[in-house]
C-alpha cells in the first residue's frame, strides 16, 4: 500500500515537471520616452470583456512587465506611442521570460532582448512585421505602395534567413515567422488600400481591387493554419471590418438593388427592411464569413466581429444578433466558455424598461427647431446637454461610462441632463431601446434635422458626442472636455456653471 501511494507521488511529480507552464512574461524598460505603450494580446481574444488593445503603463523608471497566459506558442505585439508608427512583435512560448529595453534618444532606439525565449526575440526579426505605408497616404494609385511593400518583403526574406542562421530560434519560430512573411504583403497592404480609399468611388477603386485580389490569389484568406500569426490575424480583423463597413454603405446607397428581401426574410420589401434594420449586422457578417471563410477562419472571423461590437462599438443589438449565428454553427467552440455570460447579460439588460426618471420631452421632442426651444424647457437651471446618436459607438460607449456616475453625483442639485439624438428621427424604435437598455435618465429629445444643424452651428461642432454646459442664466458653451470624456473635469464644469 504504501509503495504504491509513493509511487502515485512519484509519478504526480513528474507529470507536473512535464507540464509547460501556461504563460510567458515580457519585462520592459525604455529611457526617454514618454508616453504609455499600447499592448495587443491576441489570448484576450476568448474574453469578450476585455479589449485585445489595453495600454502598458511605465512607472517613474520607464519599466512595466505583461504576463500572457497561453499553453502553446503565440504572440504580442507592442506599439510604442511615439510620432512614427513603431512595432515590436514578440513570439512567445509558455515559460518564456523575456527582458526588452530601448532607448529612444539613440539610433533606431537601442533596443536589446535577453532571456529566455530572446533567440526568437532579436530586434531585427521585427522588421517582418512592421509597415512601410506611412509615405503615400493620399496617394490616387497604388503604384508606389506596392512597390514599397515588394521591396519590403524580399529585404525581409533575406533578413528571416540570416536570422535563422544567426540565433538558431526553436522550429515552432520559423514556422510561425515564415507564414507570417508570406502575409506581410497582403496585409499591410488591405490595411492600407482601405484606409487611403474610403469613400473613393468604384471607378477610382479599380486598380487597388486588382493588385488586391492578384495578392489574395497568391496566398489563403482562408487559413486554419495561419491563426495565431500576427500578420494573418490582423489581416482578417481588417478585412471583417471593412468588409462590414462597404456592405453597410451599399445598403444605404442602394437598398432595393442590394438586398433580395424575398430570398432572406421571405417577405415583401416592406417587411422585409424592418427586419433588416433590427438585425442587419448578424446578416452581414453571416453573409462575409459564409463567403470567405470554413472552418477555424470562419469560428475566428464570427468571434472577432462580436468583440468587435461589444468592446469597442458597444452595439450590443449587433452582438446578440450575430452570436445567435455563431453559437449555431459552433455549439462546441471554446469562445462559448467567456461569451455566454456577458450576451446573457445584453439580453437581460435589453429586457428592461425605462428608468423611473426618464423623461421624454413633448411629441418626443421632434417638434423643437432651434437651440432656443432646448434653452425654454431647462430654464432656471444648469444643464448639461449631450448631442449623441444611437449609430455613434463614441457615444454609445460614453454614455455606458460616465451618464451614471454624473447622475449620481448630482442628484438633487438643480441640475438637468438632456440627450439629445441626432439622425436617428427615422429610428425611434431603436431610439427607445438604447434608452432603456442604458437606463439613461433625463431629458430625451429625438431631434429634426433642423434642431441639429441649429444647435451643432451654434456651439460650432461637427463631431459626435458633443457636450454643452447651459447655465442659468440660458448663456452656453461646449465644454472643455470632450472626446474622450474625462468625468473629473466635466463634474467640476457643471459644478463650477451651478454655483
Amino acid at each position: 500500500m504504501m509503495k504504491t501511494f509513493i509511487t502515485s507521488i512519484l509519478m504526480g511529480l513528474l507529470l507536473s515537471a512535464c507540464t509547460p507552464p501556461k504563460s510567458a512574461t515580457v519585462h520592459i524598460m525604455v529611457k526617454n520616452f514618454k508616453g504609455s505603450i499600447s499592448v495587443i494580446d491576441p489570448e484576450l481574444r476568448y474574453d469578450l470583456t476585455k479589449n485585445k488593445f489595453t495600454t502598458l503603463n511605465l512607472d517613474t523608471h520607464g519599466s512595466a512587465s505583461y504576463t500572457v497566459v497561453t499553453n502553446k506558442p503565440t504572440y504580442l505585439v507592442l506599439y510604442p506611442l511615439t510620432n512614427s508608427l513603431i512595432k515590436w512583435c514578440l513570439f512567445l512560448s509558455p515559460g518564456d521570460e523575456l527582458f526588452l529595453s530601448a532607448d529612444f534618444a539613440k539610433k533606431n532606439n537601442a533596443v536589446t532582448v535577453t532571456g529566455k525565449g530572446s533567440n526568437n526575440n532579436q530586434p531585427e526579426i521585427f522588421a517582418l512585421t512592421n509597415g512601410v505605408t506611412q509615405p503615400f497616404h493620399g496617394d490616387k494609385n497604388p503604384d508606389r505602395v506596392i512597390a514599397a511593400l515588394n521591396k519590403q518583403y524580399l529585404l525581409n526574406k533575406s533578413i528571416l534567413a540570416n536570422y535563422i542562421k544567426a540565433n538558431k530560434p526553436s522550429d515552432a519560430f520559423i514556422k510561425n515567422a515564415t507564414d507570417n512573411l508570406k502575409y506581410f504583403v497582403p496585409s499591410n497592404y488591405y490595411a492600407f488600400s482601405h484606409n487611403n480609399n474610403f469613400f473613393k468611388p468604384k471607378e477610382e477603386l479599380k486598380p487597388w481591387l486588382r493588385i488586391q485580389d492578384s495578392l489574395f490569389a497568391t496566398v489563403k484568406l482562408s487559413n486554419d493554419e495561419a491563426l495565431n500569426i500576427c500578420n494573418y490575424d490582423q489581416l482578417v480583423d481588417d478585412f471583417m471590418l471593412r468588409e462590414t463597413e462597404a456592405y453597410q454603405m451599399e445598403y444605404q446607397n442602394h437598398p432595393a438593388l442590394y438586398y433580395n428581401y424575398k430570398q432572406w426574410f421571405h417577405t415583401d420589401p416592406v417587411k422585409g427592411d424592418s427586419a433588416y434594420k433590427s438585425w442587419y449586422l448578424g446578416i452581414i457578417t453571416k453573409k462575409i464569413v459564409d463567403k470567405y471563410f470554413t472552418g477555424k477562419a470562419s469560428e475566428y472571423a464570427y468571434a472577432q466581429a462580436i468583440k468587435y461590437r461589444f468592446s469597442a462599438r458597444a452595439d450590443y443589438p449587433a452582438v446578440v444578433s450575430i452570436f445567435n449565428y455563431f453559437k449555431k454553427e459552433y455549439p462546441h467552440s471554446a469562445y462559448l466558455k467567456e461569451f455566454n455570460a456577458p450576451i446573457a447579460a445584453i439580453i437581460s439588460k435589453q429586457q428592461k424598461g425605462f428608468s423611473s426618471k426618464t423623461i421624454f420631452v413633448k411629441n418626443n421632442g421632434t417638434q423643437l427647431n432651434t437651440f432656443k426651444d432646448v434653452l425654454a424647457i431647462t430654464k432656471g437651471k444648469v444643464a448639461l446637454v449631450d448631442m449623441w446618436g444611437t449609430w455613434c459607438s463614441p457615444c454609445r460607449k460614453e454614455i455606458e461610462k460616465n451618464a451614471k456616475k454624473l447622475e449620481e453625483h448630482f442628484k438633487g442639485k438643480n441640475v438637468n441632463f438632456i440627450y439629445v439624438a441626432n439622425m436617428d428621427i427615422k429610428r425611434e424604435q431603436e431610439w427607445k431601446k438604447a434608452i432603456a437598455y442604458f437606463q439613461i435618465e433625463g431629458m430625451q429629445i429625438l431631434a429634426n434635422p433642423a434642431l441639429t444643424n441649429d444647435i451643432m452651428g451654434k456651439v460650432k461642432s461637427t463631431g459626435y458626442p458633443t457636450y454643452i454646459i447651459i447655465k442659468k442664466d440660458g448663456s452656453y458653451s461646449k465644454t472643455a472636455t470632450q472626446l474622450p470624456v474625462n468625468v473629473q473635469a466635466l463634474t467640476k464644469e457643471i459644478e463650477a456653471a451651478n454655483l
